[in-house]
């Protein structure tokens, strides 16, 4: 399976820790050889910009832990980055989604996930559920890719199809 992270699964590299998720996920993911593990580019910003944010409010990080834990994933064999602004229609499925979510950078990274990926494993159930409420966008998924899944949360149930509610 071919699964993109959202940036949140992200954090612990940069030693962040997400409640409810093990911060063990990434290794546990890179020692599955059944998956695929990929990023949107656009993660690395994200991420940066989070660390930033903690590091200037005080929290126990700092630029060193940053540049290490992004070094991690630019460098890891098992991980891969994929751009988002490659694909000829990333962005008009993107400007799509931000009609109903009002996170772009959300949008980007489900995106390059539909159209490079299997599947993304994210925090935002909330996303999924403004999706699955509009058929047409659900179909325009679809067409990006017809087996695409959600994963949720720790990642210990299984993935859910993008199927729409109405």
């Amino acid at each position: 399976m071919k699964l993109l992270l959202d940036t949140t699964y992200l954090l612990p590299s940069i030693k962040v820790q997400v409640q409810g998720l093990p911060p063990t996920v990434l290794k546990d993911l890179l020692n599955n050889a059944q998956i695929e593990i990929y990023f949107s580019e656009i993660s690395l910003f994200e991420l940066a910009a989070k660390g930033m944010k903690l590091i200037c409010s005080g929290e126990p990080l700092n630029v060193s832990d940053l540049r290490i834990g992004i070094d991690s994933l630019q460098y890891n064999p098992r991980v891969k980055s994929l751009p988002w602004s490659m694909h000829p229609f990333l962005l008009d499925l993107a400007l799509k989604l931000r009609k109903i979510h009002s996170d772009f950078i959300d949008c980007l990274i489900l995106s390059t996930a539909v159209f490079y990926a299997d599947c993304l494993a994210t925090y935002d159930e909330s996303l999924y559920d403004k999706i699955t409420k509009n058929s047409d966008l659900c179909k325009e998924i679809a067409n990006g890719n017809k087996n695409f899944q959600f994963w949720f949360f720790d990642l210990k149930n299984p993935p859910h199809p993008l199927e729409p509610k109405n």
